[in-house]
Parts: structure tokens; C-alpha cells; sequence
């Protein structure tokens, strides 16, 4: 089945990302939300694809290929900002110039409600070629409608906290609001103990940097395989 949605998690491999910091890979980040959400996605039945799920360089016309052959309708493509002031803060939304800018705006609200301040819903064109985007992912997309969204600025303090502390909340309200914008119907997740989230968050990331696992695919199961590989990296460190 083609995918209605391709999720886009940004960077990646030898590039990081402008929206790195002391804290995080920008290109880490915006791949573990895109894990989440297409994760989401799955369970409630929106058929989904990804750029990438793991940590890898793509050039712009990799990606953007990928995106075209993807036979989706939309792609969202997910991102931390960064700005030379400290004081620029908030979630920002971009389309294309050829949109109507409903679905990055009802994003950009969605996040905004979840409680990261909001910024702006934007569309910029190329200087010199008012009828061209400026952005490559959606210049060169084709078809496919593409939201970029920026969920909050890595070099202000306040939004770099609220990051850390609630990106999943930020990531499930893009994930609600595309099911009401697309027509799917939305189920919030159930709420798992709070303990036993914090330990599961910091479970897979212990399991990545031993490299025992790439952290994906957290609730699909595993076969005996899978299971005795991951066995054998962890017991022989």
C-alpha cells in the first residue's frame, strides 16, 4: 500500500544539523520524534513511510527523491531551529508558496496548544523568482504537499528545556492534527506509568550508544534472531 504521509526526519549522518547544541544532535532529535510519530501513525492506520530511520547521510536530491517516488500525498519534514539571537523562540510552521497553508497551520496550532510558544506559519519564495520556493524540500518535492516544521529554537534556553522535557507531547500533536486535517481518525495514546516511561526513554537510549539496538520500531515484535543478536552485543561488552 503507497503511503499517504511520508514523515521526513532532517539531517542526518555527517550533517547534524543547525539546531544542535551542547544537549543533542538537531539530526538525533528530529529522528527520534519521526520514529515516535511514525510509530503513531502505524497504530492508528495511516499508511506512512520515512526518509530515513536510522542515521544517515541524504543529500537534498536523495531525499527529495525519496519523497517524489514515495507515492505520498504529504510529507512532513521535522526540524530544531537555531538563530544567531537567543532570544527567538517558538514553533514555526513553513508550505509552500503553492499552499493554501491549512495543514501547517492547524501543526503550528496543535503544538502551540500542547504548550510551546508559537512563532509563526510562513511560506517563502526564491528573491529573484517570486513563482519559486526557497526551500528545496519544497521546491523539489513534486507533488507532494510538504510541511516543514521547526518545532522550537535549540539556542533559546526556554524552548531547548520545553524540548527535552515535552517533545513527545509536541510530537503527537503533529500527529493529531494531521489525522484531523487528512480525515483519519484519532485515538490519543494510552499514558504508561510515568516511572516506567522516563526508564523506558532512558532503556533505549542506553541500548543505542552500547549499540545494541538503533532504537527503532520500539513496539513491533522481535524474533529469536533479533532477540539472540541483541543478547550477545550486550553480554560480550
Amino acid at each position: 500500500m503507497k503511503p499517504i504521509l511520508i514523515i521526513d526526519p532532517g539531517h542526518g549522518g555527517k550533517d547534524p544539523g543547525g539546531g544542535s547544541t551542547e544537549r543533542w544532535a538537531e539530526k538525533d532529535f528530529v529522528l527520534q520524534i519521526s520514529l515516535y510519530q511514525y510509530d503513531r501513525f502505524k497504530q492508528l492506520g495511516v499508511p506512512v513511510a520515512l526518509t530515513r530511520d536510522k542515521d544517515v547521510y541524504l543529500s537534498p536530491a536523495d531525499r527529495t527523491k525519496i519523497v517524489r517516488e514515495s507515492g505520498a500525498k504529504y510529507c512532513i519534514s521535522n526540524h530544531i531551529n537555531a538563530a544567531g539571537s537567543s532570544t527567538a523562540r517558538g514553533v514555526e510552521t513553513i508550505h509552500s508558496i503553492h499552499s493554501d497553508g491549512k495543514l501547517a497551520t492547524a501543526i503550528y496550532n496543535a503544538i502551540r496548544d500542547a504548550g510551546m510558544p508559537g512563532r509563526r506559519v510562513f511560506c517563502k519564495p526564491l528573491d529573484n523568482k517570486p513563482t519559486v520556493d526557497y526551500y528545496y524540500m519544497h521546491r523539489e518535492t513534486g507533488s507532494v504537499s510538504t510541511v516543514i516544521i521547526e518545532y522550537g529554537f535549540a539556542t533559546n534556553a526556554a524552548d531547548a528545556d520545553l524540548l527535552e522535557q515535552h517533545w513527545r507531547e509536541y510530537a503527537e500533536a503533529a500527529v493529531r492534527a494531521f489525522c484531523q486535517y487528512a480525515g483519519y481518525a484519532y485515538k490519543a495514546p494510552e499514558q504508561p506509568a510515568v516511572g516506567w516511561r522516563k526508564e523506558f526513554d532512558q532503556a533505549r537510549e542506553w541500548a543505542v550508544e552500547q549499540g545494541i539496538s538503533d532504537g527503532s520500531r520500539p513496539k513491533d515484535p522481535i524474533t529469536r534472531e533479533e532477540a539472540w543478536v541483541m543478547l550477545y552485543r550486550a553480554l560480550r561488552k
